[in-house]
């Protein structure tokens, strides 16, 4: 026995679709059952992005990872410790020789053309550092030039000589002569 079919279904099966029915049906769609679409659509979205977006970004992650690990660790060689003092220490001079280079600065200055009067010297305690100071003060007359060429090759010759301290006097703004004051000191190993 066949069914009687409802009134309102032979009238819509006979009647062509069109945009605007499909719209209507579309928009009774989601009035009825809106909530239930985004419901089930926002989490269907939110699992295709997860399963094509972020899971290949971790995936390949993770393998440069395993990669750097598998790869093996730079080999870092242990240096021994330098001491940083260990340039100065180089240019300082024997404490045994410190009356031979008061004597060269004498024969020098005389041979540079300069009239050293005399060489004045005192020895200062050693420092917590390992070193003293060997204080020279030269007093000559002569030319500017000639006794700045003076002081810069006695820099030269020894290494652990420093040049402390200048004093320039000069009777007349004419006069072609100085007397000058050297200060120098001679940096020397501690006396063993």
């Amino acid at each position: 026995m066949r069914m009687p079919t409802p009134p309102n279904l032979r009238s819509a099966t006979r009647r062509p679709v069109t945009a605007q029915g499909l719209r209507l049906a579309l928009e009774l769609l989601l009035v009825r059952h809106g909530l239930a679409l985004i419901g089930l659509g926002l989490p269907t979205i939110a699992l295709l992005w997860l399963l094509l977006g972020v899971l290949p970004a971790q995936q390949r992650e993770l393998a440069s990872l395993r990669a750097r690990v598998k790869a093996p660790a730079p080999v870092v060689l242990a240096v021994a410790p330098q001491d940083p003092m260990a340039p100065f220490r180089a240019v300082l001079q024997p404490d045994e020789t410190k009356m031979e280079v008061a004597r060269a600065l004498w024969r020098a200055a005389a041979d540079a053309g300069l009239q050293p009067s005399r060489v004045d010297y005192r020895n200062s305690p050693v420092t917590p550092a390992g070193f003293s100071r060997f204080d020279l003060t030269l007093p000559v007359a002569g030319p500017p030039d000639v006794i700045r060429q003076f002081a810069f090759s006695l820099l030269e010759r020894y290494p652990g000589l420093a040049l402390e301290k200048i004093e320039l006097q000069r009777e007349a703004a004419m006069q072609d002569q100085v007397e000058a004051q050297l200060a120098f000191v001679l940096l020397l190993e501690a006396p063993k």
